[in-house]
């Protein structure tokens, strides 16, 4: 028997490099809702009843930091439908957001379907994942 049973998640919190800029790019892009302040260096956008309070740095992480020195593994997911995954595979070029790989199909394993990881501004990686994708290409395990 644990210790604790814990029942949900309330938040969870990105560092960010610019408030104002990733508050943008979370609401404006991701299409998440603004919930408030949380105090003088919080923004708290909310995604289906997750609160997420972006976190000003006190100083700017270096947005090309490789990822050796943060860790690929180290990330926020999202789901997305097919219409979105899709959408946002031309959207992310206009907007000038940098891609970190190629779409990533996973038909076995902890997480499946179709995955995407990026950047926000502050070059924080997260993933969008499309669990049912319409399609699969061949050979996809």
């Amino acid at each position: 028997m644990p210790v604790v049973q814990t029942k949900g998640l309330i938040h969870f919190s990105i560092p960010v490099n610019d408030l104002e800029e990733s508050l943008r790019f979370y609401t404006e892009v991701l299409g998440m809702q603004f919930r408030g302040n949380v105090g003088a260096n919080g923004r708290c956008v909310v995604v289906d009843n997750v609160n997420i309070i972006l976190v000003g740095r006190q100083e700017a992480r270096p947005v090309d930091e490789p990822l050796a020195h943060n860790g690929s593994l180290c990330h926020q997911a999202f789901q997305v439908s097919s219409a979105d995954f899709d959408r946002a595979l031309e959207s992310f070029k206009q907007h000038g957001i940098q891609v970190d790989s190629e779409v990533e199909w996973r038909r076995s394993g902890t997480f499946n379907g179709r995955s995407l990881y990026f950047f926000d501004p502050s070059g924080n990686r997260l993933e969008i994942n499309d669990p049912n994708p319409p399609y699969w290409p061949d050979g996809v395990r």
